[in-house]
């Protein structure tokens, strides 16, 4: 401002030309001259910097339109644009909504956007042989999302089971312990409604998995009789099912931050988290549609009078007693809690005299031709091709 002041003190003495100044100050005659306009039409007030800013910007959004994303935000905090824009679409009918950069500056602009720290280090992901799910009940995920204690100090397990493919919300159900007489009645709850699907993905976790002969428990065995695989993430890859994960951060952020004061009422916020996941919130995956529109219950029911055929005819065949052992060599040969009351079948090599055992097509480990023989207990024992496949019956 003082040499704009200057200038136009210099300019307007006569002793100077306009050009002569404005090489002194570094600027153009065109400046120069809208300087001294300015000033002799508006007088010192001239001088100062005016806004840029056009004065009819046509692309502006309405007040209102603002108003309802605000609105969908507070009532939806979990939801980015897209969701937010495919809800004006659906719901308030509102034909030509803002661009999805329209609405992300708007969140901003109204303090509803938290900027979140990014972690250094990008690191490449094998999947290694899950299977990609390719209709509904191809692949469900299970998992618990971590126990938290409710308003009356009680423990509450959230079991959670999704459809990997139209990310259907299946079962979101708070148990007191995550124990598999608890998971086993939620999970013959799903089947009754939803019927039985082809592949079940989980963790390496109890009640799952176990540190028994093929990592096998209690839970995935009765699986595998039911004629479903069972296909267990590698350890520490969480992202092996990291659309269930990211489903999992939402249900933390919706129903746990702030638990309830009792079971009953937790679970009614799971339930209505639930429709309102399937039902109301559209998904980027699925071109913003929403998961009840993708996704249609299994065929295949559950019916626990049906025993499958796990082996084909000649196979030798044990019976497990209920404390896990099998007779061999006249005497007792410990195979596994897991498998008590199950048949496993054995596998005899003649030219080095060892006993495989195998359950279904899960391969447990060696028994060595000695008495009392005992598997090894150990979660490395093969599993064919990552997954604990059946023989379905034809």
């Amino acid at each position: 401002m003082e040499q704009k002041h200057r200038f136009v003190a210099l300019a307007e003495s006569g002793h100077f030309t306009v050009s002569e100044l404005c090489r002194e100050l570094g600027i153009s005659r065109k400046t120069g001259h809208k300087w001294l306009t300015r000033y002799r039409q508006q007088g010192t007030a001239g001088l100062e910097e005016k806004s840029r800013a056009p004065n009819r910007v046509p692309g502006k959004i309405e007040q209102e339109i603002e108003r309802i994303i605000v609105s969908e935000r507070r009532a939806h905090p979990p939801w980015g644009p897209k969701k937010i824009r495919q809800r004006l679409i659906c719901r308030h009918g509102i034909k030509g909504p803002p661009s999805v950069s329209t609405i992300g500056a708007v969140l901003y602009r109204n303090g509803m956007v938290t900027p979140r720290r990014r972690r250094g280090g990008v690191f490449t992901v094998e999947r290694g042989t899950l299977t990609s799910a390719q209709r509904p009940n191809h692949v469900w995920a299970v998992d618990f999302k971590g126990w938290f204690l409710l308003g009356n100090q009680q423990r509450c397990d959230p079991l959670t089971i999704s459809d990997l493919y139209s990310r259907y919300v299946l079962r979101v159900e708070g148990l007191p312990q995550a124990t598999t007489q608890w998971t086993q009645k939620s999970f013959k709850a799903a089947f009754r409604r939803y019927g039985l699907p082809e592949i079940i993905r989980v963790d390496n976790g109890a009640p799952f998995a176990s540190m028994g002969p093929g990592g096998l428990s209690r839970l995935s065995v009765w699986w595998i009789g039911l004629g479903i695989d069972v296909e267990f993430t590698r350890p520490g890859c969480p992202q092996d099912k990291g659309c269930h994960e990211r489903m999992h951060r939402t249900l933390k952020a919706d129903c746990c931050q702030k638990p309830s004061i009792n079971g009953a009422a937790q679970q009614q916020r799971f339930d209505r988290w639930r429709h309102e996941f399937n039902h109301e919130r559209p998904h980027e995956m699925l071109g913003m549609q929403m998961p009840c529109e993708c996704y249609q219950a299994s065929n295949v029911r559950l019916n626990q009078r049906i025993k499958l055929r796990l082996y084909e005819v000649g196979d030798e065949i044990k019976r497990v007693s209920s404390s896990g052992f099998i007779s061999l060599f006249g005497k007792n040969c410990f195979v596994g809690e897991a498998f008590a009351e199950r048949d496993v079948a054995l596998e005899r090599d003649d030219k080095t005299g060892v006993i495989g055992v195998r359950y279904a097509n899960v391969k447990l480990e060696d028994l060595a031709d000695s008495p009392n023989a005992r598997l090894q207990p150990t979660a490395s024992a093969e599993r064919w091709g990552n997954r604990a496949c059946t023989k379905k019956q034809p």
